[in-house]
């Protein structure tokens, strides 16, 4: 999987056809509310000095996803994008409710991110779980959301291995090549081994340059 990702994101920006992330509107397919794992301090630190570096090399105005403010890994996506969402909404007290019952069956996660890869719409991390917490809580939030975890069971998405979006394509890339080269030579590379302590559940909103994490509700890996 990744490997045909890294082959069309190369294809995609060398040709200047990579994808472009634009705004949410109501009811668009990205940025709806989700569940995000956000890593701890150090890691976040390191991944978004990554993050920059790849905005840097790519040129334009892109979207630091991997910012130390939203960096993540998302575990699921649970409805399309909506602007407004009252505190007593009953869909999303609904996912709170699972993921506080998903919670408390798991502690802290570990994962180690070992190389970058390119695809037609970001640059992205590739996480390792070091053992099989990780995919136990997403198990276990799936059981407990049962008829609520209807977006991504409709939309047939399958989540086979984990990542973090450090950059996210909005813009013209200045230097593809560039670009291309330097992702090419971290595809093995160490960079962070994550932890994880704390899971969100958030809304996204655009703040002008990229979309950023209000969280709803966290739960504790203890």
């Amino acid at each position: 999987m990744l490997d045909r990702l890294f082959v069309d994101g190369q294809a995609a920006v060398s040709a200047g056809k990579h994808g472009i992330q634009t705004p949410p509107v109501e009811g668009a397919p990205r940025w709806g509310l989700s569940v995000l794992l956000r890593p701890d301090p150090a890691s976040a630190e390191n991944l978004a000095r990554t993050a920059h570096e790849a905005a840097s090399i790519a040129g334009g105005r892109q979207w630091i996803t991997g910012a130390k403010d939203s960096v993540h890994l998302t575990m699921r996506t649970l409805e399309p994008w909506r602007e407004t969402i009252a505190s007593d909404d009953v869909l999303m007290n609904r996912y709170a409710h699972a993921l506080a019952v998903a919670a408390a069956q798991v502690g802290p996660l570990r994962f180690d991110v070992v190389g970058l890869t390119l695809t037609p719409g970001s640059v992205m991390a590739h996480a390792v779980p070091v053992d099989e917490q990780a995919d136990r809580l997403a198990d276990a939030y799936t059981s407990a959301l049962g008829e609520n975890g209807w977006y991504e069971n409709n939309r047939g998405i399958l989540r086979d291995f984990w990542y973090l979006n450090l950059l996210h394509f909005a813009d013209a890339i200045q230097h593809p090549e560039q670009l291309i080269t330097w992702i090419t030579e971290r595809r093995d590379h160490d960079i962070a081994t994550v932890v994880v302590d704390e899971v969100q559940l958030v809304q996204w909103r655009y703040s002008g340059s990229g979309m950023h994490p209000v969280p709803v509700t966290t739960a504790r890996l203890i």
